[in-house]
């Protein structure tokens, strides 16, 4: 956790506004997540939530759309300047899985030999 909270530091975003461009980058295919639904997978409260998107939009990772089967709700979609920091940070964190691959490779066979 502290790493991945570091690198999203050194990103310009939190780990949370990381965790959430997560979230409406994989949920239901992509496509769009409401607020609340969000709130839900990130389990914080809905007025938590829409801040958190008030936030990322105001840093132009997301942007908000009203939902077209339903003009009470609001969706999020997530930008391309989005996309980029995403793809940035998880670029950073895929290097430190593959750098840590020897760790887990020999905890892992270590484990399977005690048994």
């Amino acid at each position: 956790m502290a790493f991945s909270e570091q690198v999203a530091a050194d990103h310009g975003v939190t780990l949370q506004w990381y965790q959430a461009l997560l979230v409406v980058r994989t949920y239901r295919g992509a496509k769009h997540i409401s607020v609340g639904e969000l709130a839900e997978q990130l389990m914080i409260r809905d007025h938590s939530a829409a801040e958190l998107v008030s936030r990322l939009a105001q840093a132009k990772l997301v942007r908000r759309k009203t939902d077209p089967t339903d003009r009470r709700r609001s969706l999020v979609v997530i930008t391309r300047a989005g996309e980029r920091r995403l793809s940035e940070l998880a670029a950073v964190h895929l290097k430190k899985l593959r750098d840590a691959r020897g760790v887990f490779t020999n905890f892992f066979r270590t484990a399977a030999e005690s048994q």
